[in-house]
């Protein structure tokens, strides 16, 4: 009777440890999967790091590649300056007159401005006839030339600029333009107000139109 005893006890005991060792062996597997999961997971995260990484790298190197190519590379600058060259000899040539330049006028017009623009600031019979009135010698003749004072001259002297970005290849501009009168009449200062575009057209930088403002 004691002897069935143990064997129950020891059949009860050696059943707990089995229990115990199938339930260690479970919670074993699935803690290592879950580490392997865990390991996985941050593999693929690791992955997706170095992609991204990687991504950037080239895309600062590329930015940096165009940071330098922009630094070498100054045709968009280059062409501003020029735009703006022209526009500061336009309203530096603009209010000259002299009755003895007026065709030289029209020749460095012409380097600047379209030939509308140029033939519309000094039209070929301004030269005509200011050749006419210094070759007759007069110092009264009227309608000959530009002014009816053969004495008469204009001469730049400062002016203003604002500028209006219309795209890379057109820039507006208003200008305050002030110069000065000399004639047998007297001296005097005045000043114009101007509307007008440089653009570049297949390589040339110009002005291609203006317009004249009256302020009240």
């Amino acid at each position: 009777m004691i002897k069935r005893k143990n064997d129950n006890k020891w059949k009860y005991i050696c059943g707990v440890l089995i229990i115990i060792l199938v339930l260690g062996g479970l919670l074993s597997q699935l803690h290592t999967s879950n580490i392997q999961a865990k390991n996985k997971k941050l593999d693929q995260e690791v992955t997706q790091l170095e992609e991204q990484n990687s991504k950037l790298s080239k895309n600062i190197s590329d930015l940096n590649a165009n940071v330098e190519a922009n630094l070498t590379n100054d045709d968009g600058s280059e062409l501003n300056k020029q735009i703006a060259e022209v526009a500061k000899k336009f309203v530096e040539l603009y209010p000259v007159y002299d009755i003895e330049k007026v065709e030289e006028k029209k020749v460095d017009l012409e380097k600047i401005a379209t030939p509308s623009v140029a033939d519309s600031i000094v039209p070929n019979d301004m030269i005509t006839t200011s050749k006419k009135t210094l070759e007759s010698k007069s110092t009264t003749q009227k309608g000959e030339a530009y002014s009816s004072d053969p004495t008469f001259k204009s001469k730049y002297k400062d002016s203003k600029l604002y500028t209006n970005y219309v795209n890379a290849n057109t820039i507006n501009y208003f200008a305050e333009v002030n110069y000065k009168t000399e004639s047998s009449s007297g001296d005097t200062e005045n000043t114009v107000y101007m509307l007008f575009e440089v653009t570049n057209k297949d390589g040339q930088v110009l002005v291609d139109n203006y317009e004249i403002k009256y302020l009240k």
